[in-house]
């Protein structure tokens, strides 16, 4: 009796929990298709008006389920924020997870050529990764979910594939500095040097 009263939650109710802990507010849930591996799909955790309203959040949940030989101290999952009501966005995290499972390490600095408009509403076409802006370190790193290893939850941030360049060239930090970077703004000025 006392066993069932006080179960230990799964891994995803576990995730799900910190998640609640930080949000406090009820997410809508879309789920990606699962594969013939039987892996499953990716889900995308979407928060409207958060941490704005007018804004959309997303965090994914399924990236951390692949393997990548580069992840040694956790796995990730991506958190994407802008200013829009689109969920273009938020699937197209999802996507990107799913799509890049196992072949990307997601690391601070990566960048992805989504190779198409992200978005009818933008003509950004790729996306920087780095630390979640909109949470604090203790709420996005070594997150436990009773597994032997940790989520690091990494932000997706779009940009113009052009921008892909100049953050090779002059690195991420000048890039992120850049007085035309917007974190959220989806139609903010292209970055040129």
């Amino acid at each position: 009796m006392l066993k069932r009263l006080f179960k230990k939650k799964t891994p995803v109710e576990q995730y799900l929990a910190h998640l609640d802990r930080i949000f406090q507010t009820e997410p809508e849930f879309f789920k990606g298709d699962a594969h013939t591996d039987g892996t499953p799909g990716v889900t995308n955790i979407v928060y409207r008006d958060v941490p704005e309203k007018g804004m959309i959040t997303a965090i994914t949940y399924g990236l951390s389920l692949g393997n990548h030989p580069d992840w040694k101290l956790g796995r990730p999952e991506l958190i994407i924020t802008v200013d829009s009501n689109d969920t273009s966005w938020t699937q197209v995290a999802g996507y990107v997870a799913d799509t890049l499972r196992g072949n990307c390490p997601f690391f601070y600095g990566n960048t992805i050529n989504f190779r198409e408009k992200i978005s009818d509403e933008s003509e950004m076409d790729a996306f920087l990764v780095f630390a979640p802006s909109i949470l604090e370190r203790k709420d996005f790193a070594n997150i436990e979910i009773g597994l032997d290893y940790k989520i690091n939850i990494a932000g997706l941030y779009p940009i113009y594939a052009s921008e892909m360049d100049v953050i090779a060239k002059n690195g991420v930090e000048k890039f992120w500095k850049h007085p035309n970077f917007d974190l959220y703004n989806v139609n903010r000025k292209r970055i040129t040097e």
